[in-house]
């Protein structure tokens, strides 16, 4: 307690808020800090290391099993201390003997509800489960969403590159070009580092380190769900009856147990020491009761819970239903997207082995082809969505 009362709020704050100053202070701009290239492996490591979100969700699953467990130690004996010192003040001031100082060291047992014994385990473990099936779904998404960036990256670098062979353009286009460009590279190291769950570099991972996706593997995979997200459907619906499930539980009897004795161990100023425990005055206790719903309240309760289990499984229907429409349309944007994308590579193809014999076809044609060089790479940007799409439903190849 002594630290604590030493100093007041004002100097403690004072204090800490001279560290953020001086870590405000030796913060660096994005365009300041190191470019670090990584590979995707690397990236992957980081994220499950240092991602904020995941670490609070690997928090969750530590208290959901602390939980699980303190069922199971509920049941296990307590023990207590006491100590007692008394005195007269004018004794404390000629003399302060053992025989002043007494103890106690005694034992409490006590069962909780037997009856909701076993549901409350199911329970505990049931949201065990879910947060590690969340956890394995947030890793998903994390790592869809650094693949989409990285991706994007990519081919927002070769549309630069594209925009750059443009002679006409003015001088004011060109400087509006690179402000845009740097407010995106600004963003995209944020973004990047927010993924990693680090601030300390620009990060660059390998786009040739990317797993590629190819979607004729996920084809058939598209015409069923994966079985991360059937899981989340059961976990929603499971929810919902153990809320019905636990209400009908209070038409049980309560059945409580308890153990009583005198103090395993007690010593009083010098005059007695010892245990005190024995078979004659140690008590078991069992008690039951049960509660008649006269009024009716537990059963409006249950009433309740039944139709909301019925909608959430009309619900949980709906959102099935949805669900394959969506994996359906994916489906057919990326067949339509690759038919496109080699239609116009054929198309290029067949330009650029055209001979042209003026110089106005010559530009006539290289304009066609860096507009359809530039039409590909914007296609492929909404590609890429359908990909990131592939990857949060199925997980990585």
């Amino acid at each position: 307690m002594l630290p604590l009362t030493g100093c007041s709020i004002s100097q403690r704050l004072a204090k800490t808020s001279s560290k953020i100053e001086a870590e405000f202070e030796s913060a660096r701009a994005w365009e300041q800090l190191p470019l670090r290239t990584i590979s995707w492996n690397q990236a992957v490591s980081m994220i499950k290391n240092n991602n904020m979100a995941l670490q609070k969700m690997k928090a969750q699953i530590d208290r959901s099993e602390r939980d699980e467990l303190s069922i199971y130690t509920e049941m296990i004996p307590g023990l207590s201390y006491y100590g007692y010192f008394t005195s007269s003040i004018n004794d404390m001031v000629s003399n302060v003997s053992g025989a002043d100082v007494s103890s106690n060291v005694n034992v409490t047992f006590n069962l909780p509800t037997l009856t909701r014994v076993p549901y409350r385990v199911y329970a505990a473990k049931a949201n065990t489960f879910a947060a590690m099936k969340a956890l394995e779904g947030k890793e998903r998404e994390l790592l869809a969403s650094l693949y989409g960036k990285v991706r994007n990256r990519e081919v927002e670098l070769k549309l630069r590159a594209l925009a750059a062979t443009v002679p006409d353009a003015s001088e004011m286009e060109r400087m509006m070009a690179t402000n845009s460009n740097n407010q995106a590279d600004a963003t995209y190291w944020k973004q990047v580092a927010e993924l990693l769950g680090d601030f300390t570099a620009r990060w660059q991972v390998l786009p040739s380190s990317l797993p590629r996706v190819n979607a004729s593997a996920y084809s058939s995979r598209l015409k069923r769900m994966d079985s991360l997200t059937v899981c989340r459907f059961a976990l929603q619906l499971e929810r919902s009856r153990m809320s019905q499930y636990g209400i009908a539980l209070q038409y049980l009897p309560t059945v409580n147990a308890s153990l009583y004795s005198p103090s395993l161990f007690s010593s009083s100023g010098g005059t007695y020491s010892g245990s005190f425990l024995n078979g004659d005055d140690t008590r078991i206790n069992l008690s039951a009761s049960y509660r008649f719903d006269t009024q009716l309240t537990t059963w409006n309760a249950y009433k309740d819970r039944k139709a909301d289990y019925e909608n959430t499984k009309r619900e949980v229907s709906a959102a099935i239903m949805d669900h394959k429409h969506k994996l359906h349309q994916l489906r057919r944007s990326m067949q339509d997207y690759y038919s496109w994308r080699s239609y116009m590579q054929k198309r290029m193809k067949y330009l650029e082995t055209t001979p042209v014999t003026t110089a106005d076809e010559q530009l006539t044609r290289d304009k066609g082809l860096l507009d359809m060089k530039r039409e590909l790479l914007s296609q492929e940007k909404s590609a890429i969505e359908s990909e990131v799409a592939l990857l949060v439903e199925y997980g990585m190849p």
